[in-house]
């Protein structure tokens, strides 16, 4: 185990729905504006006491930020900011070494560690090793978790915190979100946005989303963390998720279209098969006389039918410039063969539009039309509850769990 896990300050190994917000808000203060700062290099003397070894400059280059950030032998010159603390693999496979005594869980600067201090509204949801060491810590809810976890499931956070790698959050999740929840979950740990300024208590209820942004994950990454964890709450679940997921969605409605479309008709989708999701395609010559891009990105790709889905948000819509860009785009895809078709928010919305056009999209792959009946028909309203309204997406998080 590494030296730095045998600090005697007081450790909290964050649960799942505060691991989410803390990966969220890393990333919504990453977009943010940042002031000038004055960098004041390291000082190191080659000569005295501080010259880095071999062994220190091998333990700082296996530093990792979630974000690809390795951190510079240098220190912001102003004093008492909040810093942007890079996360540190750590070894840690057992919770004995973290605190449950309320003393020690309020000595922990939350808000220097760039995570949201806990309120009765937003707890913090922490891991605790065993029954006699859960503790009733005001604005804390703490999970047992006993069995051990594969090797770097945990990034050290500071001093202080232990937070779950993405592949070990989802398996967390699984014990609080039924699977279309799950399933949306992992769509947007896989994909390039993230929602922002949403509760740790309602994970997936978001008024923000950042997008172009790298994947945490990726479906297979997740899939070799199950394999190695052992049995735990929720297991069913996320393998059963993990079927049905993809790589690369660009935004939260990509992520919901792809689901609606392409889980199986048990689950409510309309059993269409899997589509590439955002993979580049390199502009054809004749093509390029349509569009200054290099390549262009279809959103829902079917390879072997040449069949693209598109989906235009309202600000594509209200935007004329966009508007323009995107009948380019439209034309350089048809000269290219492929054919387009378009989806916006209010066929969406509307479960008839939408029907008609899953209808089209399965016809033109080549697929018979498929009976239905009130067993499909009733799958197809609650996933689309689930997945449009935010409804039954959640277990009770806000309750003290076993």
């Amino acid at each position: 185990m590494s030296n730095l896990d045998h600090n005697p300050n007081a450790k909290i190994a964050l649960d799942g729905p505060s691991a989410i917000t803390y990966y969220r808000d890393r990333c919504q203060r990453a977009c943010l504006p940042q002031p000038e700062q004055t960098i004041v290099p390291v000082e190191v003397d080659p000569d005295g006491d501080e010259w880095l070894s071999d062994e220190d400059i091998a333990f700082m280059l296996s530093e990792e930020s979630v974000f690809g950030r390795s951190s510079d032998f240098a220190t912001p010159a102003t004093e008492g900011e909040v810093i942007d603390l890079p996360l540190v693999r750590s070894q840690m496979y057992q919770l004995s070494q973290c605190s449950t005594r309320s003393r020690d869980l309020k000595q922990i600067d939350y808000e220097a560690l760039g995570i949201q201090p806990p309120s009765k509204e937003c707890p913090i949801f922490a891991l605790v090793s065993s029954k006699q060491n859960k503790r009733r810590v005001v604005r804390i809810r703490q999970r047992v978790l006993t069995s051990k976890v594969p090797l770097y499931s945990f990034s050290r956070l500071g001093d202080s915190v232990y937070v779950p790698s993405p592949e070990f959050l989802f398996a967390l999740m699984a014990h609080y979100l039924t699977l279309p929840g799950l399933m949306l979950l992992a769509m947007e740990l896989c994909g390039h946005y993230r929602l922002a300024d949403a509760p740790s208590n309602s994970p997936l209820d978001s008024s923000t989303t950042i997008y172009d942004q790298p994947a945490l994950t990726n479906v297979a990454k997740l899939q070799t963390f199950i394999d190695k964890y052992g049995t735990f709450s929720g297991k069913k679940n996320a393998q059963r998720a993990l079927r049905y997921i993809a790589d690369d969605a660009a935004s939260p409605m990509e992520s919901i279209v792809y689901l609606l479309l392409c889980l199986p008709r048990s689950l409510g989708g309309y059993g269409i098969p899997k589509p590439i999701l955002n993979a580049k395609r390199p502009v054809t010559a004749r093509a390029g006389t349509l569009t200054m891009a290099g390549h262009l990105i279809p959103d829902l790709y079917w390879t072997n039918r040449r069949l693209d889905l598109e989906y235009d948000s309202d600000a594509f819509h209200a935007d004329p410039e966009c508007l323009l860009a995107g009948a380019r785009r439209t034309m350089a895809l048809r000269v290219m063969k492929v054919e387009v078709v378009s989806l916006t928010y209010d066929i969406v919305r509307d479960a008839q539009a939408f029907d008609t056009t899953a209808r089209l999209i399965s016809k033109k792959l080549g697929r018979r039309p498929q009976p239905i009946d009130d067993n499909v028909d009733k799958a197809r309203q609650t996933l689309r509850a689930a997945l449009l309204d935010n409804l039954d997406l959640y277990k009770p998080l806000l309750k003290r769990s076993a």
